[in-house]
Order: structure tokens, then C-alpha cells, then sequence
């Protein structure tokens, strides 16, 4: 029992800590640290008042000396939950986040039925690419409060991240309802709810969701952008105007990632007009916009550099020479092959995605992080760049040991069928990885999809990436882009053996779509099966921007369709090296 004078103690520690608590909230942060330090002196460790202390410290910038208080606030036995949330948050700020993983498990051993402590960790775990091991927590979570919108709209936003579109709607549905007297929770729902059922392929529910949320906020970008990717617009379309209007309005003003994002809209609501110039002039300014926030002007902040940018890439082919390649080990006899499509965005990926994956023994995957995650903690973000990354390619225990936390992950993600025979990787920026994917695992196969240069960059400038691609926002830059990567592929296609490494153009594909099947299937090294011709049908999530166009049957309009917008695109063709000689022939 303790004694009088410790019960003493106690009541005048609490009553500093109240003391400071009400001072903090006040804004009289040095009252706040004076009584709490005096609540100290009185009880040597006291959670209380070292949380407070851990506050004053915080607001007054000092983040080392916060984390401090809160690790001593968090070490007590009589620990709140809380205390272990504000330390997760401070060492997030200080850029820690394998330590926030840690200190929010530390708190679920101590509080396991806690549900907002399994979301918050959740969502850091989804943000760390730990997708898989996220959508459980989450998963967890809601067990303990069933009712929680934050958890709810969290696990449905992870399983829409990696396709699990049908398993997020009813989570989605549900936070939709604990949200209906809450527009801004609503709108993040809905958008969410269309997207999956935008990958599903059921457009009219998707409509259904974009239109709710524009009905309640006329001005929200992200609506009009999700809206457009899933409509054909007509020149008298009362969605064009309404757009229109929405820029040119004073007052209230719109928010920059609004007009940002209904520039982009606009610019393919002309696209489908065939008001080539009025579509670029929207475009222009959509992407002047998205290429601001990257321009470096903070000083903290170092800006994209195209010329750095494609040097970087085109060095890739010096670490990797064609003596590497001469003796591939092959997959084990009853291992999948691992087959990873490359190339441009809005080259024909997802088309030749949607055909590999409506094969019966294929597992299609979506676009996958794991692979350059896996590599940029293995061989270091800016590899290759130095001599010893030399050392690097060559050491079997890294590639192994890179190969290793690839399969595994997809294991854990995806559940492969006793059928699968080959497992299907769509991370299109893996083009730069392509001789080090061949090199880790064993049996891979590289597919690269082709595209009309021009037509695939006006593609590109036409999109605004989820995951964002810098080099898409700038005419010159794209272009300057895109003869680096073409200069990467030239290597690749110089390097790699040929039962490793396979090309297929778009414009093949669209013409003669069962000669270009056949090829494909035969590199796979699968049997034919006709439901690969039937790709439009497949009932799988397509989690791309082209996810509208993959449910429809192919067409030739997308073919060439760069030349009423060469008035407009001068910059871009100039920075291809295009000129009125090889346009005849492109």
C-alpha cells in the first residue's frame, strides 16, 4: 500500500498535470512545461506529466526531445493508449516509420482490443507497401467496432489498392451509410465505391457514385476526372459546359487540385469532340499545374530534373552487359513462371494484360510495387550508380535473397490455383529492372508493349497518373523521357535472350489479334485456349486509366490518333526527334 505521504504526492502531481493541461490547450506552453516538470519532481517517471512534457515539446518544434517524453510516457506501467499514438505520430514526423510500425504493435500488446490502434496501423502499414499485412490489421480492427467509418473506408481504400474491388464494396457500402450526415466522409466513400466499381467493370454503378458526389459538390474535381474516364462526351454535353464554367468562375474560387484534375476532364471531354486544339489548350494547363508542386522552389525540396532523369536511365545499360544473360537458371519443374509486362504507360499493357489473364492457367496480378520496393531496399534507391553496385548484381546471395521477398509477398497476396502456371506482373516501370528481374528469378520472362511514340505520349499527356509519372506533365519533358527509355530498350532487346525477352506492338495487337495471342501464349510456354480472344468478357478488377476501354471489343481509332493535335504538340515532337521526314513514316 503506498504511504500517506505518496498518496500526498500523487494528488499534488495530478493536480500540476491538470494544471498544465489546461495551461498547454491555452497556448501557455512554458506554464505548461513549469507545472509539469514540477509534477515530476514529485514523482520521478510520471506518465502524465511526461506526456505533457512530450507536448510542450512538440509545439515548440523540438521533436527529439518529444519523443523522448512520450517513450518515458509509454514505458510506465500505467500507460494510456494515447501516449503510444502521439509517439507513433512524432516519430512519423521525424521520418522514422520503422519505428511507428513497431510502437503501434507495441500498443496493440498492451491495448489488443483497441480499434482505432489497428487502423492507424493499418494505414501506415498500407502506406509502407506492407499491403497484404495491412488489410489484416484493418481487417482486425473492425472486429472491435464493427461501426467505425475511419476503419471501414480504410480496409475498403487497401483492398481496392491491390484489386480486391469486390470484397471492398460491401465495407465501402457500409461506411457510405455511417457517413450520410457527414458530405465530406461521403464524397471520399463514394469516390471510392465508384473507382471499385469502376474496376469491375460496371460502369453504371460507377456513374451512379460520381454523379452523387457532383450533385452535393458540383466542384469536385476528382468526380469529374473519375466521370470523364468512363464517358463519351458529344459537343453539346451539358457536362462540357458546366466544366467550363466551373474554371472560368471567380468566385469562390476553385482549389488548385480541382481545376487541376476538371482541366484534365475537359481536356478529354474535347479529346472525344474532336476539338483537338481546345483539348490541348485544357491539357496544357492541367499539367502546368500538376508539374508545379514538383518544380523545387522549396529549398527543402529537390525539383524532377529531366535531364537527370533520363541520364539515369540510359546508365542502367552500362551495369548490365550481354555476359550476364549467357547462362539464366530456369524456374524449378513445378514452380510458376513470373511474367512481367514493361513499357510506357498507354502502350497496350492492359490490353495485353486482359489477354495473357483470361488464359485459364494464368494468375494476373495488376501492378504490383513489390518488385522495385524490393529493390530499392535491397540494392539502395539510386542503384545503379556507383562502381560497387557492379559487386551488387553479381552477388547471388542479394538476388536470391530479392527473388525471395517477391515470390513471397505475391504469395501472400494472391492465392495461386494448383493451375497456375504462370504468374503475370504489369509494374510497367519495371522496364528499367528488366536484366535484374531476369537475373533474380529464375524463369522470368520480360514482355515489353510497344506503341506509336507520339500516339503513346499523347496518351500520357492526356492522363493524370494516380501514381504519379513527373515526366508526363511537361511536352518537352515527356518526350525527353521517352527517348531514354527507348534507348534502355534498345538495350534490353540487344541483351536478353529471346526466349526471355518478347515485344508486342499495339498496332499488331489491334490488326491481327489472334496472330499476336498466339505468339504470346507460345512465349509463355502455355497451351492455346480461346478465351484469350474473348478478353473483353474476363471478370477480373482492371485498376488502370484504361480500365473502360479493355471491357470493350478492340477498335481502330485509338491507331494514329496523334495527328490532329500536331498544330498543338510541336514541343513534344520536337523533343522526339520527330521531324517532317520521319512524321511521313511514324
Amino acid at each position: 500500500m503506498p504511504s500517506f505521504s505518496e498518496k500526498r504526492n500523487r494528488q499534488k502531481a495530478d493536480k500540476l498535470v491538470r494544471t498544465a493541461e489546461n495551461a498547454l490547450a491555452t497556448g501557455r506552453v512554458s506554464d505548461a512545461q513549469k507545472a509539469a516538470t514540477q509534477a515530476l519532481s514529485l514523482i520521478a517517471g510520471y506518465p502524465a506529466a511526461e506526456f505533457v512534457l512530450g507536448q510542450v515539446a512538440r509545439a515548440t518544434g523540438k521533436l527529439p526531445d518529444a519523443a523522448r517524453h512520450f517513450q518515458n510516457a509509454c514505458n510506465s506501467p500505467d500507460a494510456k493508449v494515447e501516449y503510444f499514438h502521439e509517439f507513433a505520430g512524432i516519430l512519423g514526423a521525424m521520418g522514422k516509420f520503422d519505428l511507428v510500425q513497431q510502437i503501434l504493435f507495441a500498443a496493440l500488446r498492451r491495448f489488443p482490443t483497441h480499434g482505432p490502434t489497428y487502423n492507424e496501423l493499418g494505414v501506415v502499414l498500407v502506406k509502407r507497401e506492407f499491403v497484404t499485412q495491412g488489410i489484416e490489421i484493418l481487417e482486425k480492427g473492425i472486429a472491435f467496432n464493427k461501426d467505425d467509418w475511419s476503419s471501414l473506408s480504410n480496409l475498403g481504400s487497401a483492398l481496392v489498392k491491390v484489386g480486391r474491388d469486390k470484397e471492398a464494396i460491401p465495407y465501402l457500402d457500409r461506411a457510405s451509410e455511417l457517413a450520410r450526415n457527414n458530405p465530406e466522409r461521403l464524397e471520399r466513400t463514394l469516390l471510392l465505391t465508384g473507382e471499385a466499381h469502376r474496376h469491375l467493370g460496371d460502369m453504371e454503378a460507377a456513374r451512379t457514385c460520381f454523379r452523387s458526389v457532383l450533385k452535393a459538390n458540383p466542384a469536385c474535381g476528382r468526380a469529374w476526372q473519375d466521370l470523364s474516364d468512363i464517358t463519351q462526351f458529344t459537343a453539346d454535353s451539358d457536362d462540357i459546359k458546366t466544366m467550363v464554367a466551373l474554371l472560368n468562375r471567380d468566385d469562390p474560387p476553385l482549389e488548385k487540385f480541382d481545376r487541376e484534375t476538371i482541366g484534365f476532364a475537359l481536356g478529354k471531354a474535347f479529346m472525344d469532340c474532336g476539338d483537338a486544339k481546345q483539348a490541348i489548350a485544357h491539357l496544357d494547363q492541367a499539367n502546368a499545374l500538376r508539374r508545379s508542386d514538383f518544380a523545387g522552389q522549396d529549398e527543402n525540396q529537390q525539383g524532377y530534373d529531366s535531364k537527370i532523369a533520363c541520364a539515369r536511365v540510359r546508365a542502367i545499360a552500362d551495369y548490365f552487359p550481354a555476359s550476364l544473360f549467357e547462362n539464366l537458371s530456369e524456374a524449378g519443374k513445378d514452380d510458376p513462371t513470373y511474367a512481367f509486362i514493361v513499357g510506357m504507360p498507354r502502350s497496350g499493357s492492359t490490353l495485353t494484360e486482359q489477354i495473357l489473364g483470361s488464359h485459364p492457367d494464368t494468375l494476373p496480378t495488376g501492378e504490383l510495387r513489390s518488385f522495385p520496393k524490393f529493390k530499392d531496399r535491397l540494392f539502395g534507391q539510386l542503384f545503379p550508380s556507383t562502381p560497387g553496385d557492379h559487386e551488387k548484381i553479381a552477388s547471388g546471395d542479394l538476388l536470391g535473397e530479392l527473388a525471395t521477398l517477391y515470390r513471397n509477398e505475391l504469395a501472400e497476396m494472391f492465392a495461386p490455383s494448383p493451375d497456375t502456371r504462370v504468374i503475370i506482373d504489369k509494374m510497367l516501370g519495371n522496364f528499367s529492372w528488366a536484366g535484374l528481374i531476369l537475373l533474380a528469378i529464375p524463369g522470368a520472362k520480360i514482355i515489353h508493349c510497344r506503341r506509336n511514340p507520339v500516339d503513346t505520349c499523347l496518351s500520357c499527356y492526356s492522363k493524370r497518373f494516380a501514381n504519379l509519372q513527373v515526366y508526363t506533365c511537361d511536352q518537352t519533358e515527356l518526350g525527353e523521357f521517352y527517348r531514354a527509355y527507348d534507348d534502355l530498350m534498345a538495350h534490353w532487346r540487344k541483351v536478353l535472350p529471346a526466349d526471355r525477352f518478347i515485344e508486342v506492338n499495339y498496332e499488331d495487337v489491334v490488326s491481327e489479334i489472334e496472330q499476336q495471342s498466339h505468339r504470346l501464349i507460345e512465349f509463355l510456354g502455355l497451351p492455346w485456349d480461346d478465351a484469350v480472344l474473348d478478353f473483353q468478357k474476363a471478370n477480373r478488377s482492371v485498376r488502370t486509366a484504361s480500365a473502360a476501354q479493355v471491357r470493350q471489343k478492340l477498335y481502330q481509332s485509338s491507331v494514329e490518333r496523334w495527328k490532329p493535335y500536331e498544330p498543338y504538340i510541336q514541343p513534344l515532337l520536337s523533343a522526339l526527334g520527330l521531324h517532317d521526314s520521319d512524321r511521313e513514316n511514324s
